[in-house]
This record gives C-alpha cells, sequence and structure tokens, in this order.
C-alpha cells in the first residue's frame, strides 16, 4: 500500500526546513540605527524637565505603551521597566540622568534593547503666546540598538516610523505637562 501523500509531505517539509534555515541564519544583531526629532514645544523647559524625569508617571503618559516602571537604585537611576507596542512586551533595566547642560539621557542596559540610548535637549525659547522663556525647543536623538526577536521585528520598521513614535512620545510629555 502507498502513501500517495508522501511527495505532498515532503514539499512540506523542505519548505519548512528551508524556512527555518533562513530565519536561523538573519543576524540576531543590527547596526545602528539613528533618529533625530527637533520641535518647538509651548511648555516652560523647567516644567518639562519635572515631567521627564519623574519616570514613576511613564504608566500614565503611556497607558498602551508602559505597564510598570520601579526605580531600582535611586543613587544611580536605575530602573526596570515593563514596556512594549501592540501586545509585544518585554522587560528592560535602563538608567536616566540629566546632565549640567540640560540634556537628559536615558541608556538601555538590560534585554533587546540594550546600549540604545536617547539623549534630550532642551532650551527655552518664546512661548506661542509671545512670552519669553514659556516655550521649549526640543532636539531628541535616538541611537537605537536591538538584538534578539526585537531586532528581527524591528527590521522591518522604517525610520519614518521610529521617528513618528518619537514624535508622539514627545507630545506626550508635553500634553501631561501642560497645565489643566
Amino acid at each position: 500500500m502507498q502513501d500517495h501523500n508522501l511527495p505532498i509531505r515532503a514539499k512540506y517539509l523542505l519548505v519548512i526546513l528551508v524556512f527555518t534555515i533562513s530565519v536561523s541564519s538573519i543576524p540576531l544583531s543590527y547596526a545602528d540605527r539613528l533618529i533625530n526629532y527637533q520641535t518647538v514645544a509651548n511648555v516652560p523647559e523647567n516644567s518639562l524637565i519635572s515631567t521627564m524625569s519623574d519616570v514613576s508617571n511613564y504608566p500614565q503618559i503611556f497607558p498602551d505603551n508602559i505597564k510598570y516602571v520601579k526605580v531600582l537604585d535611586n543613587k544611580t537611576n536605575l530602573v526596570e521597566m515593563n514596556a512594549g507596542v501592540d501586545g509585544f512586551f518585554f522587560d528592560t533595566e535602563a538608567v536616566y540622568n540629566q546632565n549640567p547642560d540640560g540634556t537628559y539621557i536615558i541608556q538601555v542596559i538590560s534585554g533587546d534593547l540594550k546600549g540604545t540610548t536617547m539623549t534630550t535637549e532642551l532650551n527655552k525659547t518664546w512661548g506661542f503666546d509671545g512670552e519669553a522663556g514659556k516655550g521649549t525647543i526640543a532636539n531628541v536623538n535616538l541611537d537605537l540598538k536591538t538584538s534578539g526577536f526585537l531586532s528581527w521585528m524591528l527590521g522591518f520598521v522604517p525610520d519614518s516610523s521610529i521617528s513618528l513614535a518619537l514624535e508622539n512620545g514627545f507630545d506626550r510629555f508635553v500634553e501631561y505637562t501642560k497645565p489643566v
């Protein structure tokens, strides 16, 4: 008795084998992706810095993207957070600092984003109503490093989409900063 489905099964097995070899040969790490975003916000610089520095509010600012933030060490500003997008969440640790020159830096030190750095430089400017010091010029620079599954996923995301995510994230900080 012959199995007539054997050639079909062999083809499926071959397709699965080729797919497995192809996916496993994709490098787990990609080169740096540098994304820059510049804007002017109609909020005072010191208020915006205060909002960005209070990581405990991140789950309220980004309810769809950050499940929790735990401060692990107040001296080094080490935090653990569970963050993600579209149902894909992962734990990561980061260190945040504000330099004397006013730049705000977040460095990811664990997980699939290890080595990623986001530097935000804020400078006072005129508010939209013409009042001095009531606005903020922001320059955000993201040096994105990925590995593992996230590296494969983000390989399909164009820089323009990442830039738009930076813009939306910064806008959320601004909205959270504005007085009610």
